[in-house]
């Protein structure tokens, strides 16, 4: 699934969706990518406090075929490439240090968002959009799940489907996501949205729903994470983890992105309805406006 040539990106980028022993194993690589280079596979697992059949699992879960291939692939990237992956503490955001000027600064951060929507983009799958488009369909109302600034992507599927005649409701208190979805039943769709697929409350709720026979979405990063496993359609965005904090925005922004096709297959596959409804709630609104003065 990751690539060879940024290896250590994407460790980083799937360190979240990972059990605890693979996630030092990890961190371990993180912290010394230089080191690791030249140890053997029991003497990371002595690191690590794994046995080395772990560490062979967690090459894997990176597709090295393995620990060998998976050295000689670290090997050959050149010691200026390590140690700019261990320059995190620098940053005050990603990739943006002391030196920046304002050019670099609007640059560096509009190519990464620009960068995460484009890989976003490739995987989307048609096949699960139209499923989730049917199930929008079906839904007497939509619930999402989600906590943190996920919450922001919610607000927005919120009010799109609103627009089209779709009563939408959001939950991001880890108690009343646990009682509504205990009363789910088939009419209902619950969508959980978790960058890392492991937010314990989403992941919980999305469950909850789904043994009550609900139809469940998800929308994450990772296709390992625990919230695919109770999802009936999984909706992935392409974001890195961030290196300088974990509620990076740009997930957020392909979040936003996957929350605008949904919205927009549906309302064209309704097209005329959806119109009428649109132009309604703008009536609606400047009646309203207007009545306040």
């Amino acid at each position: 699934m990751y690539g060879r040539d940024n290896i250590l990106v994407n460790i980083r980028r799937v360190m979240p969706s990972l059990k605890p022993a693979l996630r030092r194993i990890a961190a371990y690589i993180l912290e010394e990518p230089n080191k690791m280079k030249l140890q053997k596979i029991h003497e990371v697992a002595k690191e690590c406090r794994v046995s080395g059949s772990t560490v062979t699992r967690f090459i894997r879960a990176i597709n090295f075929a393995s620990f060998h291939d998976f050295k000689i692939a670290l090997a050959g990237m050149s010691s200026n490439e390590l140690e700019d992956m261990e320059k995190t503490e620098n940053e005050v955001y990603d990739d943006i240090t002391k030196s920046e000027t304002i050019g670099s600064i609007i640059h560096k951060i509009g190519l990464r968002n620009i960068e995460a929507l484009q890989e976003t983009l490739k995987i989307v799958s048609p096949s699960e959009i139209e499923k989730a488009v049917s199930a929008v369909e079906r839904a007497n109302i939509l619930v999402f799940y989600c906590v943190g600034s996920s919450t922001i992507a919610a607000e927005h599927a919120k009010l799109r489907f609103y627009r089209v005649g779709k009563q939408s409701v959001i939950y991001n208190d880890p108690a009343q996501q646990a009682i509504s979805a205990s009363l789910f039943d088939k009419n209902n769709l619950a969508i959980g949205i978790s960058n890392s697929g492991r937010t314990v409350p989403t992941v919980s709720s999305l469950k909850m729903a789904k043994e009550s026979g609900a139809t469940t979405i998800c929308i994450t990063n990772y296709d390992t994470s625990p919230i695919v496993k109770y999802s009936d359609i999984k909706l992935f965005v392409s974001s890195e983890v961030s290196t300088f904090f974990n509620e990076s925005m740009v997930s957020r922004m392909c979040q936003l992105l996957i929350i605008d096709i949904l919205y927009a297959s549906f309302a064209a596959k309704h097209f005329d309805e959806s119109i009428q409804l649109i132009k309604k709630a703008v009536e609606d609104y400047k009646r309203k406006k207007t009545s306040f003065f």
